[in-house]
């Protein structure tokens, strides 16, 4: 087809505030983790072969998968107030996302280390910086980012996607190997103590603020 480019964004505030873990348990907490897992393993495999340009523009903050899947996307704008923020660790869980081999390579050894590791939450300056985000806007330069994607969908789609395919060839299998060695690794972790401990905490937190 004619489509030259996917473009991602959020509604309101955020750009996505993660995983809902508002209700984590379930009879068959395995089963129900493969089941979910699998559709996240699926939708990263689809990002990963994605034939066309995947533009992300981060309106706001972005948590957990949010900012993981980002490493897979071709060029990044981000507003001025978004930040970045993977609290794995935080909750007994695990890089995901093809983080664990993106993340390094994206922003270095050590920020990726106090993202995956630490729970550090990356601010829009910073990432710019990096190179992960290509440019920060504000509410005043928001429509010439969408006037400059009007002007890139008038290049040639073949060679667009020619461009793609050669920049990302050495890497997919790669990916899709991590992305299946995630999975297996996230499953161990939500059926852990540390995780069960992390949402025991989250939920008496909850019931606190609304005495």
């Amino acid at each position: 087809d004619d489509v030259k480019m996917t473009v991602v964004t959020g509604a309101g505030a955020y750009f996505s505030a993660g995983n809902d873990f508002s209700n984590p348990f379930s009879d068959d907490m395995e089963g129900t983790l493969r089941k979910n897992l699998g559709v996240l393993s699926k939708y990263i495999n689809t990002l990963i072969d994605h034939p066309k340009l995947l533009v992300a523009i981060v309106n706001g903050p972005a948590v957990g998968i949010a900012v993981t899947m980002l490493s897979l996307f071709d060029l990044i704008y981000a507003s001025e107030s978004a930040t970045f923020h993977t609290p794995f660790s935080s909750l007994g869980l695990c890089a995901e996302g093809c983080s664990s081999y993106m993340f390094p390579r994206l922003l270095g050894t050590s920020l990726a280390a106090k993202m995956l590791y630490f729970n550090y939450k990356m601010s829009a300056k910073e990432a710019k910086e990096t190179g992960f985000v290509a440019e920060l806007f504000n509410d005043n330069s928001l429509p010439k980012i969408y006037q400059d994607l009007k002007s890139y969908t008038k290049l040639p789609l073949n060679s667009l996607m020619t461009s793609k395919r050669l920049i990302r060839m050495s890497d997919r299998q790669a990916l899709k190997a991590v992305n299946a060695f995630e999975q297996e690794a996230l499953v161990e972790r939500f059926l852990s103590e540390d995780f069960l401990n992390a949402m025991m905490e989250m939920m008496s937190k909850r019931s606190k603020s609304k005495l």
